[in-house]
């Protein structure tokens, strides 16, 4: 299951919520204070924060824009915990990029809800830093991206004002690569949609090797999985989960939300939960449109959560139980990379 960091200063309320989420299958790190988390956060890169906002040494706003400002670590999931419940601390909170906000005194049944519903969410887009010619530098998502054009989304309330013709610097990063990639772009266009805007860049390289650069780094986070594929609900693929239980194999039938070199988010039936509820380990089989070949994938559960037409379960597959497990993560990889471009 999921690897979740709590950062929360009452040790009563840190222990309460570890105790539960661990009940729950996920894996904790638990920290006394914003310091204490960061500090962690060097050494383990979660799936999920539960933050507390009045916290010693380094509060939850300061955290919040410290992690959601670093194009590494702001693709981490955050969901604030506290006992500020005034309206214009959620907004803040939200604005500075939480994913959800939960009140205290706390509901355990309800915390274990909104975690499991932001974790099948899945992993974030890639970030990007962007700097203008004048101004801080502001991280947003990379939505879309191929070595000639990117589109880059901002929450509005930490974005930054560009106007058409406006050049800035991108600098791409990721967290299973050592070295970031510096680029400059023109922007294309603008857009608006609460609570985000969005710019389009023309990405301006000066050399045939510094768009291969591009391209090649842009092929490296697919193939490792920073980036995934989401699946047209209009035309889904089929997914075949097959699962052991009491000696036996179960197969269930389901549909991929999103697929990625690392992972997979797949829908099935409501009554699939009562068979899954003890499970942890499976095997997965679905054919990517333009293959002829099956991919079947082995790996565990790292997170459930209800959806309106089902359960989703998010997937990781296990590379050491697949055999042929570097070919199949190559035709995904290339799935992936065709729908960026």
């Amino acid at each position: 299951m999921a690897l979740i960091l709590i950062a929360e200063d009452n040790a009563v309320t840190l222990e309460m919520m570890g105790t539960r989420l661990q009940h729950a299958g996920h894996r904790v790190l638990r920290a006394a204070n914003g310091r204490e988390a960061l500090e962690l956060l060097e050494a383990e890169r979660p799936d999920l924060i539960l933050l507390d906002m009045m916290m010693p040494e380094v509060d939850g706003a300061e955290f919040l824009a410290r992690v959601k400002g670093d194009a590494v670590l702001g693709s981490i999931p955050i969901v604030v915990v506290s006992a500020r419940s005034h309206e214009d601390d959620v907004l803040a909170a939200l604005a500075a990029g939480a994913d959800d906000y939960v009140t205290k005194p706390i509901s355990l049944r309800e915390l274990i809800a909104r975690v499991d519903r932001v974790l099948a969410q899945g992993p974030e887009p890639l970030r990007v830093a962007v700097q203008g010619d004048e101004g801080p530098v502001r991280v947003g998502e990379l939505v879309a991206a191929d070595p000639r054009s990117a589109q880059v989304r901002f929450y509005r309330d930490g974005a930054p004002r560009f106007a058409i013709g406006d050049r800035a610097k991108l600098t791409l990063s990721s967290p299973s690569l050592p070295e970031a990639v510096e680029l400059r772009g023109k922007v294309t266009s603008r857009s608006e949609a609460e609570p985000h805007r969005s710019y389009g860049f023309d990405i301006e390289c000066r050399s045939d090797e510094e768009r291969e650069r591009v391209r090649a780094f842009l092929n490296l986070v697919g193939r490792r999985g920073d980036f995934r594929a989401p699946i047209d609900p209009e035309n889904p693929i089929p997914v075949q989960l097959i699962v052991q239980l009491e000696g036996e194999a179960r197969e269930l039938q389901g549909s991929l939300l999103d697929v990625s070199a690392r992972g997979a988010r797949v829908l099935l039936k409501h009554d699939a939960e009562r068979m899954l509820v003890r499970i942890e380990r499976f095997e997965l089989r679905f054919t990517l449109p333009g293959s002829d070949a099956t991919t079947t994938l082995s790996g565990e559960i790292r997170h459930r959560a209800v959806a309106r037409d089902g359960v989703a379960y998010g997937l990781r597959y296990d590379p050491d139980a697949s055999p042929d497990f570097l070919e199949q993560q190559e035709q995904i990889s290339s799935f992936v990379l065709a729908r960026m471009s």
